[in-house]
């Protein structure tokens, strides 16, 4: 080929190649904009580029467009009727809201400032690296985990329920990005949205299995565009948690223990129901419950009577609380003694991170974490297959 001719050539696929890279650049962007807005809104650009993939929470939903995302949140209360959130990307103009997202609460993204109505989501926070978008909580005393802690320490997170209840006047005052309530409904909230605050549910405590409570990960993600971090981050967790399950389940299983949840309460039992997250976290560590055919998902009561009647034999108990001792249990429930666990000082909480005003690391971290819970049950229940490592958050009753 002469010299004139691979020219012509070279510069013919140099202008292809620049006009490719303009199409893409036009079509959409690199990444989300996590900070800021964007300076010039151009309606053919796709502001997600990050999108999250929802393999285990049924809860919610999300739908990407050019410019916003719909998120749907099925139960944004115990048996309330599914919402529907936009969540419009900051610089890009308004869309025409008709049909089932006519009256849905639009929120600019991404976040800027975060009213959390649970400890649970702060560790999402962490885990995404956005812990400074951070300025409201139920209660400072709740408070846990050194970056929680240290952001608090800056006075730039305030309490908006100190006395135990919601104080719209000072959430309005403070005027929040976004208000993530834990999943309850009040007149102090619909005041707060009504005085244009967005306010939004987190419901993962409906979910019914671990891998679905830690997904919302990405539910908080998308009020923040961190898509991104969000996928990487639970698609990790995932792997290491089947992973550890996987090994746990392939023990012969004439070894599982049998295993009990719960406390008495004025002669019922509180147990976990046959559905929930709990019973599916002693399934896959290797454990038999004793009410898995229980179909409640939440937290259900039976007579004490019932629970002897399933648990008396039961190998293991866990996920009760408040005890000092198997001594001071008693105390509370003279019956315990006719537990087979009890009586082997197989009794087991998650108690070994709290701090001196009642604040617990289980009822925060935990929640991103259930790979950590996980190998906690596997070492109570299968003590030979991780015998070198530390507890993260449960721990045995002692007898005196």
């Amino acid at each position: 080929m002469g010299f004139w001719r691979l020219l012509t050539v070279m510069l013919a696929i140099g202008t292809s190649m620049a006009a490719l890279s303009a199409s893409a650049a036009h079509a959409g962007r690199e990444a989300n904009v996590t900070h800021g807005c964007v300076d010039r809104f151009d309606p053919a650009v796709d502001y997600f580029p990050d999108k999250v993939t929802i393999e285990d929470a049924r809860i919610f939903a999300v739908e990407y467009r050019r410019s916003f995302k719909v998120v749907t949140l099925r139960e944004p209360y115990p048996g309330g009727p599914a919402e529907k959130y936009v969540l419009l990307q900051c610089g890009a103009p308004k869309p025409p809201l008709t049909g089932d997202l006519a009256g849905a609460q639009i929120v600019p993204v991404p976040i800027t400032s975060l009213y959390a109505g649970s400890t649970t989501h702060l560790p999402l926070l962490v885990d995404l690296g956005r812990i400074e978008v951070l300025t409201g909580v139920y209660r400072l005393t709740d408070l846990m985990g050194d970056e929680v802690l240290k952001r608090a320490a800056t006075g730039k997170v305030r309490a908006f329920a100190a006395g135990g209840v919601t104080d719209p006047e000072l959430v309005v005052a403070d005027a929040p990005s976004l208000f993530m309530t834990g999943g309850a409904f009040s007149g102090a909230l619909a005041a707060i949205r009504s005085a244009g605050v967005p306010v939004v549910a987190n419901t993962e405590y409906l979910e019914s299995t671990a891998l679905a409570r830690a997904e919302w990960i990405k539910y908080l993600a998308l009020f923040l565009n961190e898509e991104r971090q969000a996928q990487q981050q639970y698609t990790a967790m995932k792997g290491r948690y089947r992973a550890l399950s996987a090994k746990a389940t392939a023990t012969p299983r004439d070894t599982w223990p049998l295993v009990m949840t719960g406390l008495s309460k004025r002669g019922t039992f509180v147990i976990a129901g046959g559905k929930s997250y709990v019973a599916a976290l002693i399934a896959d560590a290797g454990g038999r419950y004793v009410w898995a055919d229980n179909t409640a998902a939440g937290g259900p009561t039976v007579e004490l009577e019932a629970q002897l009647g399933r648990a008396a034999n039961a190998d293991i108990w866990i996920n009760g609380g408040g005890w000092k001792t198997l001594a001071t249990m008693l105390q509370d429930e003279p019956r315990y003694a006719e537990f087979k666990a009890w009586r082997q000082g197989q009794v087991w909480v998650y108690e070994r991170r709290v701090t001196p005003a009642g604040g617990n690391d289980y009822w925060s971290r935990s929640v991103s974490h259930p790979d950590l819970v996980l190998a906690d049950l596997v070492k109570i229940f299968h003590p030979s297959l991780l015998p070198d490592r530390a507890f993260e958050w449960y721990m045995q009753v002692p007898a005196r």
